[in-house]
C-alpha cells in the first residue's frame, strides 16, 4: 500500500465523518462552515506564522498527498504560498457541538516547498470553535505536489 492509497483511505473514513447531521447549534450552517475555512485560508494568505498559530488547535495534524504531515509545531516551518483568491466547490459539511468536519474542492493558485500544487483538488478540514472563532483541528490536502 502507497502513501496516496493511504491517504485515500483517510479520507473515505473522513468523509463518513462529514455526513454529522448538522444540529441547530453553533457552526450548524453553511455560511459558518465557509467562515471556519476562510478563517484558516486567511492566516495561510498572510504567510505569517504567527497569524497561523493563532489559527492551529494545539492538536493539529496536516496530511498532504505526498504522505507529509505535519504537527502544529512543525506546520508553521512548512507553510505553503498562495496567491489569488481561494474558490470553494462541492461543500459538504456537518457539525455537532463544538466540532465541524467540511469536505470541499478548492481552486488555488499554490506551492508547497517551492513545488506547484495541483490547482483545483479536494480538502477534508475539521474545526473546534473555540470563543467566537474556529480552530483548525486537523486538514488533509490531496492536491498533488510537483
Amino acid at each position: 500500500m502507497n502513501k496516496r492509497q493511504v491517504a485515500l483511505g483517510l479520507l473515505t473514513g473522513f468523509a463518513g465523518a462529514s455526513l454529522i447531521p448538522v444540529a441547530a447549534t453553533a457552526g450548524g450552517t453553511e455560511a459558518d462552515a465557509k467562515a471556519a475555512i476562510f478563517a484558516w485560508l486567511s492566516a495561510l494568505a498572510s504567510h505569517d506564522p504567527t497569524k497561523v498559530a493563532k489559527v492551529l488547535a494545539p492538536e493539529f495534524q496536516i496530511l498532504r498527498s505526498d504522505g507529509s504531515g505535519y504537527d502544529s509545531q512543525t506546520y508553521l516551518a512548512n507553510l505553503p504560498k498562495f496567491k489569488g483568491k481561494p474558490e470553494i466547490q462541492n461543500l459538504a459539511f456537518g457539525a455537532n457541538g463544538d466540532l465541524l468536519v467540511a469536505r470541499y474542492t478548492l481552486k488555488l493558485e499554490q506551492k508547497i516547498g517551492d513545488k506547484p500544487v495541483q490547482t483545483l483538488a479536494p480538502r477534508l478540514s475539521v474545526f473546534r470553535k473555540q470563543g467566537a472563532g474556529w480552530l483548525i483541528v486537523a486538514h488533509a490536502n490531496f492536491a498533488q505536489i510537483g
